[in-house]
């Protein structure tokens, strides 16, 4: 992808893309420097055992949910079957191809870089030159790689960008094709387990004896969620024995790997406020969901009620199983 080479070209698509999707221009060119960068991984002779993950992995795979992340999430897979120097150095080429023409610059309390995990911030060039404050940070990337997930199951999906959909809308497809801005394909972790990552990660965290802020810190895991179950298929899983086998077994992975919040190992499902007084626990969260959301949002946010609800169908099918 190098339509950013030719900028008065890029600067115009931006700014038409923004006008044709109805999405903020700072969106279109963050996403056209996310999908870069995801190219550029899938590329490598080591995709195969990367897959992208999180929420932006949602919304470009799945087309669920319309929000960005704050980051390029990616897990390897099969990582024990390396050694500590194989990883490290198959993590470090990996973060090094995806990021080609990008600017890192250190952030204290964010980069952090070992055998196992790689978190970096790197700068994109802002076309737009507008120092626009948007909680989704204008003009950055945060490439985050780790080998501590469970990244299983995965699948092939299709990427491309914003760009890419409007240039074949507005029957430019030449323009695709000269600046190589063509679909392509990555693995990418199945919408399924994401939810199942979500939840983990909300339960866990609820467990923390200040959970009211570190659940205020994941607010879009709620958002996510709702999104996940508008899909039929996450419906279905959600009401399986599968569903069941998966949460446990991640719930007992992240047990073994994560000591934080601290004392969070020793308590049990039932320990949960997010679980037993979900109602009381939205009404302090709700506020943060309607302040924070619209700003890394490119379509109007689902209501708070409406996501509470969501939520409480899950909290129903955990009464049911385990209380």
């Amino acid at each position: 992808m190098n339509l950013h080479e030719n900028k008065k070209l890029f600067t115009d698509a931006v700014l038409a893309a923004a006008e044709q999707l109805d999405i903020k221009a700072v969106y279109i060119e963050k996403d056209y420097w996310i999908t870069r960068s995801l190219k550029l991984m899938a590329q490598d002779s080591n995709a195969e055992r990367a897959i992208f993950k999180g929420g932006t992995s949602l919304s470009k795979a799945y087309k669920i949910g319309n929000r960005f992340s704050e980051d390029i999430d990616v897990a390897i897979s099969d990582a024990n079957s390396l050694s500590g120097n194989q990883l490290k150095m198959l993590i470090k080429r990996i973060a090094k191809e995806m990021t080609v023409g990008l600017d890192e610059f250190v952030v204290q309390g964010v980069t952090s870089k070992g055998s196992r995990y790689y978190k970096a911030m790197y700068a994109y060039p802002n076309i737009l030159g507008k120092a626009i404050k948007e909680i989704v940070n204008v003009g950055q990337l945060l490439v985050e790689i780790n080998s501590f997930a469970n990244p299983y199951p995965y699948e092939q999906k299709v990427i491309e960008c914003f760009i890419s959909d409007f240039f074949r809308q507005t029957g430019n497809d030449n323009l695709i094709e000269e600046y190589d801005m063509r679909p392509f394909s990555m693995n990418v972790l199945d919408k399924r387990q994401t939810f199942t990552e979500k939840l983990v990660s909300l339960i866990r965290f609820s467990l923390s004896d200040k959970y009211m802020y570190d659940m205020a810190a994941k607010i879009r895991h709620f958002y996510d969620l709702h999104y996940l179950l508008q899909d039929k298929d996450c419906v279905v899983y959600l009401h399986s024995e599968q569903f069941c086998q998966d949460f446990e077994n991640l719930l007992q992975h992240d047990k073994e790997t994560f000591d934080k919040p601290e004392g969070w190992t020793e308590k049990h499902l039932g320990q949960s406020p997010l679980l037993v007084d979900f109602p009381t626990i939205w009404s302090e969260l709700k506020n943060t969901y309607v302040r924070e959301l619209p700003g890394i949002a490119f379509s109007a946010i689902p209501k708070e009620t409406v996501v509470a609800h969501s939520f409480m169908d899950i909290v129903e099918i955990f009464k049911h199983n385990y209380f």
